[in-house]
């Protein structure tokens, strides 16, 4: 028979040691990289939600004729507005269309449960008189939310309002905000990883835009 070395135990020991070290040392990277993969994927998510969120009051706000809420002076978390409709009384009719033959609707966003909804759709009119002219109808300025608020698209969770007296728009001076055909509109998203539970896992996300928007005002 043939000898053969072996390893004695301080060497298996030293082995096990050394593979223990490095596997765990490969499981913390793996949770690391995972940790951080998963809080850029949200952080993304919640940037995203936000820009489009705002994109979308951006550019319908931009063309609307006829602001409703907030009223001048005030703030809320509710923005109704009309395009192509006569602004309120005393300053205008409230008749439509302005503009014969270009469609005339209604746009309406809202703040529930630290989420912002947006509803829309189309005041019908016969395209035969413009606003000025006799049997122009006037508006009521009825909008519509079938179903409550949260009923609409959702465009952006875990919104916190911050502008005066906490709300996301804004048409009070508190809120720098001179001009009546200006709405001031800041969208802040914080998510918040205590409140799902993962503790110091992963960190906040906290996005926020601020801006002002022009709209056409009507004469």
């Amino acid at each position: 028979m043939k000898e053969r070395e072996g390893f004695t135990l301080a060497e298996l020991v030293l082995s096990v040691f050394i593979f223990s070290f490095i596997a765990a040392s490969l499981a913390t990277i793996v949770a690391t990289t995972n940790r951080h993969v998963f809080q850029n994927y949200r952080k993304n998510i919640i940037k995203t939600n936000v820009l489009l969120a705002m994109k979308k009051v951006q550019n319908t706000l931009s063309t609307a004729t006829r602001v409703d809420l907030p009223l001048p002076g005030t703030a809320g978390n509710v923005l109704a507005f009309a395009v192509n409709v006569d602004k309120a009384l005393p300053d205008g009719s409230g008749c439509y269309p302005i503009t014969i033959a270009a469609p005339a609707s209604w746009h309406y966003f809202c703040l529930q449960n630290g989420s912002l909804y947006y509803f829309t759709g189309n005041i019908g009119y016969n395209n035969a008189t413009a606003c000025g002219t006799a049997g122009a109808l006037p508006w009521a300025a009825a909008y519509a939310a079938p179903g409550g608020c949260s009923a609409g698209e959702k465009l952006v969770e875990n919104v916190v309002p911050m502008l005066t007296g906490t709300t996301v728009f804004s048409r009070h001076s508190n809120d720098n905000v001179r001009e009546a055909d200006i709405v001031r509109v800041l969208i802040r998203s914080q998510w918040i990883a205590a409140n799902a539970g993962l503790g110091k896992n992963q960190r906040d996300v906290d996005f926020r835009l601020d801006t002002s928007v022009r709209f056409n005002c009507a004469k």
